[in-house]
């Protein structure tokens, strides 16, 4: 079983019927290749998430969505923060004395 594709939208929705569009929506049509039918997930990156069915597409690079289910993920414990450092120098690889 394969996990359902997710899309990221601000605010997620509260309707019962959503256009994706925009980025989103491009990515959804154009390179997922979505159709009517096939399942994926609104989330608004604050931890609340919709199940949605592609009902039509809307468009070229849009989809019209049935939004289902809704919940909210709570905050992941510990939180865990990826910082990346850049060297600043040369670039040659070798160490100067």
């Amino acid at each position: 079983m394969t996990t359902a594709p997710v899309f990221l939208v601000d605010p997620l929705p509260t309707g019962d019927r959503f256009v994706l569009d925009g980025p989103e929506g491009r990515h959804a049509a154009t390179v997922r290749r979505l159709r009517p039918g096939e399942e994926l997930l609104l989330c608004d990156g604050r931890g609340s998430v919709a199940e949605c069915v592609v009902s039509s597409l809307a468009g070229r690079d849009a989809l019209e969505l049935e939004l289902g289910r809704r919940w909210t993920e709570p905050a992941p414990s510990p939180r865990i923060v990826v910082v990346q450092a850049l060297v600043k120098g040369g670039g040659s690889g070798r160490v100067q004395r």
